[in-house]
């Protein structure tokens, strides 16, 4: 399951009601303000347990008799059914309101197997949860993934980039795309009666034409707006982590009893910073976005390159506040930035993010060519959504990483540069 949120009736502002609930629940969604905390969701024959999914530590648990409504409901502009719990604590004055999508099963399910143990725990007959789980064990066989079908409650980012539609191809209805920077230059720097592709053996390095310039276009900003949507993501989770300490912290200094309170265990979960991994790993993503933005910089427009690279700075400034400084984004070492990247950082950003930026290093401020080689295989992003760019073109042949292929044309361009001045 994932948890969406909890609400005390009575206690949050404007929300007295389940269907107060449901309404301030779509308005959070419509502002961004919802983050979806993966757990497990155990039903036993006397409590309804929330799990951490990676350490099995129990969360809550609520009592069956503490349970005074369990639904699927389906809140505004939403065509996929949510779970809710009602839960009335014995030392809580009001009730608390729980939200939970399902990754593998439906609300409905979820809700039939707990309805199931209800009725056993009131009547002492189990023949309506055996029925919920034959159902439950069926859906699971079947393989399928409704999480999968209809997006998640979340909406979309708000940065996104589009390719330019100033120029038409001629009597063409797409838009044309500007070359790539390495088949431009190539053709200038190639001494006469060479090719100018420097690997003849490379299906992804010879001319594709202007239909296939597009979709290349195409491809390499679609992987620049999954950047976006991961790095915006991550945001949000520093700003509810933050957000669930603040209020764990003020319980705290509240608290007349060791007993924890209702509610304390999806805080602390919620609270948990992000791993070293997963700061690296939207690090990387950053860089990585940089070097796109410039060998997109001809493509997109409204926003443009230098619009999208200003974007880029309040998240990573957050990052690297959140991780104690500079000290630990400097050591990202990979992927290495392209020339264009840094040609790009240097003529547009502003003297704040000047500052932050030379901040981090060589490793950020200076271009690949200038850097000890990469160790290991080449930077390849993994996105949050498991979404993967197209690995073929319409042609068959295999569309290399742009990034990567923007920095083996660098180191071409300059060894071309070097055979020039012996000449």
């Amino acid at each position: 399951m994932e948890h969406l949120v909890t609400f005390c009736l009575g206690e949050d502002d404007g929300v007295h009601t389940v269907e107060d609930a449901s309404r301030k629940l779509a308005v959070m969604d419509s502002q961004g303000r919802v983050w979806a905390q993966e757990m497990l969701l155990r039903v036993s024959p006397d409590h309804v347990t929330l799990l951490d999914p990676a350490s099995k530590e129990e969360l809550e648990s609520y009592p069956l008799g503490a349970i005074v409504r369990c639904d699927a409901v389906m809140p505004p502009g939403r065509s996929r059914s949510l779970l809710l719990l009602v839960c009335q604590e014995p030392e809580r004055a009001q009730p608390d309101v729980h939200f939970f999508q399902g990754l593998r099963l439906g609300a409905e399910l979820i809700r039939e197997d707990i309805q199931g143990a209800l009725h056993n725990y009131r009547s002492g007959r189990g023949e309506r949860r055996a029925a919920a789980l034959r159902a439950t064990q069926e859906e699971l066989q079947r393989d399928r993934s409704p999480a999968a079908e209809t997006p998640p409650l979340q909406r979309r980012p708000s940065v996104r980039a589009v390719i330019s539609t100033v120029e038409r191809g001629a009597g063409r209805g797409r838009p044309q795309a500007k070359p790539i920077p390495e088949a431009e230059e190539e053709q200038r720097l190639a001494p006469a009666g060479t090719s100018s592709s420097a690997d003849p053996a490379s299906p992804d390095l010879g001319p594709r034409g202007p239909d296939l310039a597009v979709l290349q276009a195409e491809r390499e900003v679609d992987i620049l707006n999954h950047v976006f949507d991961d790095v915006e993501s991550f945001v949000s989770r520093l700003q509810k982590s933050a957000e669930a300490a603040r209020v764990l912290e003020h319980r705290e200094r509240g608290r007349r009893t060791r007993r924890r309170a209702a509610g304390e265990g999806l805080l602390t979960l919620r609270a948990k910073p992000p791993s070293e991994a997963e700061y690296t790993d939207v690090l990387q993503k950053i860089k990585y976005a940089f070097s796109l933005l410039a060998r997109l910089r001809g493509n997109i427009a409204d926003p443009s390159s230098p619009e999208l690279l200003h974007f880029l700075f309040g998240p990573l400034q957050m990052i690297v506040n959140t991780s104690g400084g500079p000290e630990f984004a400097s050591g990202v070492r990979r992927p290495h930035l392209t020339s264009d990247a840094v040609a790009l950082l240097r003529d547009n950003v502003t003297p704040r993010e000047n500052e932050l930026w030379t901040s981090l290093g060589d490793s950020w401020t200076r271009p690949g060519l200038e850097l000890p080689p990469e160790e290991g295989p080449p930077y390849r992003p993994e996105f949050f959504s498991g979404w993967e760019p197209p690995v073929t073109d319409p042609q068959g042949r295999a569309w290399e990483d742009p990034v990567e292929k923007q920095l083996q044309h660098e180191r071409r361009r300059r060894q071309v540069r070097l055979r020039w001045v012996r000449w």
